[in-house]
């Protein structure tokens, strides 16, 4: 049985989580747009979702130059 993995990448903007995710479904990727909690904190103000190959992702974000960082 393979585990699934789920990671949450914080993004700047929404036009690059949405492309984010777009690139990522196109991949075979699972990927889900949302909100960040912002509250106390600077930062990121969307996030994005995936569940399946979290490196894969990773490396198509960054190859299409959409920064993200992890959020625990």
């Amino acid at each position: 049985m393979n585990a699934v993995h789920t990671q949450v990448f914080a993004v700047g903007s929404v036009t690059n989580a949405m492309r984010g995710r777009e690139l990522l479904q196109k991949n075979g990727i699972a990927a889900f747009l949302g909100r960040a909690d912002l509250r106390g904190r600077e930062g990121c103000g969307y996030t994005l979702t995936v569940t399946g190959d979290t490196g894969r992702a990773a490396e198509l974000l960054a190859a299409a130059g959409i920064r993200v960082r992890s959020r625990p």
